[in-house]
């Protein structure tokens, strides 16, 4: 078998290195470099063309035994080799060529590039009908003899991925406990607490029907809180990229789950500004998509714990650990949907949450603890993210009864995203399994304020409490990350607690996460950098301004490495939410004050807009972003 197992994968590895590494190259190299460093960008190929021949070596191997087996058995003659050989590199061919024309879309435009794709098959099939299968199969495996010297080349592709900076990032050990000695002249320190899908439209605290949150609202009575705050996006990586950045997707160019911050931009965000003035940096966060190991701003933290997960999520969370975007994705990708798929078959699995928000909180306690003052902590909750399993105490508070209280009945028996008015009934039962969890969050946020405050450690910390997004139970759509960007997956809380402050404010101005960091850093006497969209809701450096609208974006079908080509911009206005679709530039306009779910439109438009309402929000949202829609990403800001 072993002659046969070269003789077959021979062909694969000269087609690999000889035509798939050029089309590699042709395709990824610009947006791997935008990503990464030159000589990351390399390695990254490197990885990416070793993972391929890899997984045709075994396959490979696989074929080699059924040929094996069948010359045993006397089913086919000697020839099958040849010919199956000859067949394997033609196939590859014809993929490395469509791999290699991909690009030509994005130059030609899809249909030309379609139709090159089109021409390159014909040419195949009139190779083989012309040539005869046989003598075809035989031309390519006569590629197959000379591919020794392709084959040495292959333990070169070591060199770039051993020097390509690749390695292991580990999480780092709690800080040890320290006497505590309050100092009132010293920096303030700052928690900022975010909550994974929190939609304000289920908090009692901004007048939900249900009493969700009344830890909430005790902690809104010595903060500023305000109402008509939004998200920058309706689910999780562009959101928290927003977050710590201070920018827009538009600018740090994160559409998708699990994106990345280009690499010419990791050093504009809130915790690298922060570190720089002597700021120790950490950050707990408990949803991979959003931890700074994912979006590439490790360096920014001084200090990254593990995070308190369930350790059936040990998979995704282990391998964060690895600074290579290429494995993490495809084995994080793998294991996390095996484990959501298939762990509700194990009763151990089935009745647990995958992130319990006491840990977290009490993961928070040890390293404040242990910091080094002043501190910046950044801690995220996956909680009260689907799928709304909580602890025994709060379960049932709002739905006796067993419905969703297990994984399984959560993954086989809960409604797609998109659901028809039939299923809204269980849509119903979920939503109040998703305000179970929200108790569940507001007790933990409870206790660990209450902690804080019993150990006089509030007295000279900033505290802030938001969400990356929310969650929609209505108008056809449930949980998050519709291309629809529906008020309540963006509607979230934020509280901005000051040291010694004992009173509340109830703020009606618009914003959204774009503003947390610049903020923060008028609070802390930080200048605000250029590079930032967002403006300072509070502060010293707060300008006399116009109110300004608040805005959130769904950009997940459009390619990040160039000019967005379809996607929502909402814009917030008061009591207005208008959805600004393009190319097509179709309006939704909804009046949230009187119909906060959006079951009714006031109004659907397309260009030119009458004027009015629609016509001056559209004004607004095209002079912010008209440059951002019509060029290339931007370079590094000065």
């Amino acid at each position: 078998m072993g002659a046969r197992w070269w003789l077959l994968f021979r062909g694969l590895a000269v087609v690999t290195v000889l035509f798939l590494a050029p089309a590699l190259t042709i395709q990824e190299l610009r947006p791997l470099s935008y990503l990464l460093s030159v000589r990351g960008a390399v390695a990254e190929l490197a990885v990416e063309i070793s993972a391929i021949l890899l997984l045709e070596a075994l396959c490979v191997t696989f074929l080699a035994l059924i040929l094996s087996a069948g010359h045993a058995l006397k089913l086919w003659k000697d020839r099958a080799d040849a010919n199956c050989a000859g067949f394997l590199t033609f196939a590859s061919a014809i993929l490395c060529g469509l791999a290699l024309l991909y690009p030509l879309d994005g130059i030609i435009g899809q249909i030309a590039g379609a139709g090159l794709q089109a021409a390159l098959i014909l040419a195949a099939v009139a190779l083989l009908t012309f040539s005869g299968w046989q003598r075809a199969f035989a031309r390519f495996n006569r590629l197959n003899q000379s591919a020794q010297m392709v084959l040495a080349v292959c333990p070169l592709l070591l060199i770039p991925v051993l020097t390509g900076g690749f390695g292991w990032r580990s999480f780092d050990a709690m800080p040890r406990a320290r006497r505590f000695a309050p100092s009132p002249a010293a920096k303030p320190n700052v928690v900022l607490i975010s909550f994974d899908a929190l939609t304000a439209q289920d908090m009692s605290l901004y007048g939900y029907r249900l009493p969700t949150t009344p830890q909430f609202e005790r902690l809104a009575k010595r903060s500023y809180n305000f109402v008509n705050f939004v998200s920058a996006a309706d689910f999780t990586t562009p959101a928290v990229a927003s977050l710590l950045t201070g920018q827009y997707p538009l600018t740090n160019r994160v559409f998708q789950l699990y994106g990345h911050i280009p690499h010419r931009l990791r050093e504009n965000n809130l915790a690298w500004i922060l570190q720089r003035h002597g700021y120790t940096t950490a950050a707990i966060v408990t949803n991979p998509a959003a931890h700074p190991l994912a979006l590439r701003l490790a360096n920014s933290f001084s200090s990254l714990p593990w995070p308190p997960m369930s350790s059936w999520t040990f998979p995704g969370t282990f391998l964060l650990q690895l600074r290579h975007s290429l494995l993490f994705n495809a084995a994080n990708g793998f294991t996390v949907n095996a484990i959501l798929r298939f762990g509700s078959l194990f009763g151990l699995y089935n009745k647990v949450g995958w992130v319990e928000p006491h840990a977290v909180f009490a993961s928070a306690q040890d390293f404040i603890r242990g910091a080094r003052a002043p501190y910046f902590l950044w801690v995220h909750l996956y909680p009260p993210h689907a799928p709304y399993l909580t602890d025994a105490r709060f379960r049932g508070r709002f739905l006796p009864g067993s419905d969703f209280t297990t994984q399984a009945q959560y993954f086989w028996q809960a409604p797609e995203a998109s659901y028809p008015p039939a299923m809204q009934h269980a849509v119903d039962l979920l939503r109040l399994r998703y305000d179970e969890s929200i108790t569940e969050c507001d007790s933990a946020l409870g206790e660990f304020l209450d902690w804080m405050a019993t150990s006089h450690r509030d007295a000279n910390t900033v505290l802030v409490v938001t969400a990356d997004h929310g969650e929609s139970f209505s108008g056809g759509w449930w949980t998050h990350e519709s291309p629809d960007l529906h008020y309540a997956e963006t509607h979230i809380p934020l509280l901005i607690s000051l040291p010694h402050q004992n009173r509340g404010y109830t703020e009606t101005e618009d914003g959204d996460l774009t503003d947390i960091a610049p903020t923060l850093l008028a609070v802390l006497g930080i200048g605000k950098p250029s590079w930032m969209d967002g403006h300072s809701l509070i502060g010293t450096a707060r300008a006399p301004a116009p109110p300004e609208p608040s805005f959130s974006m769904y950009l997940a079908q459009s390619n990040a490495f160039s000019r967005p080509t379809t996607g929502a911009i909402a814009v917030n206005s008061g009591a207005y939410h208008l959805v600004w679709y393009f190319p097509s530039g179709g309006v939704e306009l909804f009046d949230i004050a009187r119909d906060p779910e959006e079951k009714h439109y006031v109004f659907t438009l397309y260009p030119p807009y009458p004027s009015g309402m629609a016509m001056a929000l559209v004004g607004d949202l095209q002079r912010r972003f008209v440059d951002a829609l019509n060029s290339r990403p931007p370079a590094r800001h000065p």
